[in-house]
């Protein structure tokens, strides 16, 4: 069964490095959308290729170092803030990705819930 909100999704991103999730984000994703794999996900030789050809969707991967270097970077002080050009909350998502869009932009941080405890950084540049 397909679930309730099919083919509603522009971009769909997978982060599940499963067959059944990546099924899963093709199905939610609207026909010419976009599936983001942020993880690998080996489906094996038996992957059906037709519905992301029928619905002509574009995979687009997203690779990422190894972490427990980079985490331990930043526990030993390593000040990564001045990478982020721009912080949104989730409401502003839009604004968000037309600033990372933007000339000299490094990285564009979305917030998914208030956390007090962060510093706000100027977006209004």
């Amino acid at each position: 069964a397909l679930p309730a909100r099919a083919a509603s999704f522009d971009v769909v991103v997978d982060a599940t490095g499963s067959p059944t999730g990546l099924d899963l984000a093709r199905s939610l994703c609207r026909p010419l959308g976009a599936v983001v794999l942020k993880s690998t996900c080996a489906a094996g030789a038996d992957f059906n290729t037709a519905p992301f050809v029928v619905d002509e969707l574009r995979v687009v991967g997203s690779r990422c170092g190894p972490f427990p270097p980079a985490l331990e970077l930043m526990a030993a002080g390593l000040d990564l803030t001045p990478l982020i050009s721009a912080t949104y909350p989730l409401e502003e998502a839009m604004a968000a990705v037309e600033k990372a869009r933007t000339k000299g932009t490094l990285k564009v941080q979305i917030r998914v819930c208030s956390d007090e405890a962060a510093p706000e950084l100027d977006t209004s540049s």
